[in-house]
């Protein structure tokens, strides 16, 4: 279980790092009003757990677990700033403000019920088939995507 702290630094070092460069501490400070030390030892602390590839004053990487984390976390933030938005119609700011604060208390399976209700409330598309916030597709996705392969194999 990730702090909201660490959670904030995986989402801010997905968003600034480029696949080639990486994210620098600076960076991360400036983006979240940190001092580099206090960037330092997080990032540290994330790289114990796994969640960053890190060398001292080199540039800041997400390991595929990291990456994982983070597109979970801007999808819950997404999830819940669109309910909001679109359908309870807040104004944008204050919407934002409460996604932020309500991602984090929502656990998974209260997240994949909110999608699927405001999907298919939005009309944009359906996720009955099984969607969970722990996979970048829905269940169904992979399972036709899996079987697409599995038949392109039969057929060579």
């Amino acid at each position: 279980m990730l702090t909201k702290t660490q959670e904030e630094y995986l989402k801010t070092i997905y968003i600034l790092q480029n696949d080639e460069k990486g994210a620098r501490v600076t960076d991360i400070a400036e983006k979240l009003n940190k001092a580099k030390a206090t960037v330092n030892y997080t990032v540290a602390n994330l790289k114990e757990n796994g969640l960053v590839n890190y060398k001292t004053y080199g540039n800041i990487f997400l390991t595929d677990t990291g990456k994982k984390y983070a597109k979970k976390i801007l999808e819950a933030y997404d999830i819940v700033y669109l309910f909001l938005n679109s359908i309870l119609e807040m104004e944008p700011e204050k919407a934002k403000n409460e996604a932020e604060k309500m991602k984090a208390t929502l656990n998974d399976e209260t997240l994949n019920m909110l999608a699927k209700y405001t999907h298919k409330t939005l009309g944009l598309y359906s996720l009955e088939c099984g969607y969970d916030i722990n996979n970048e597709k829905c269940r169904s996705c992979i399972r036709r995507t899996r079987n697409k392969k599995i038949n392109e194999r039969i057929e060579l």
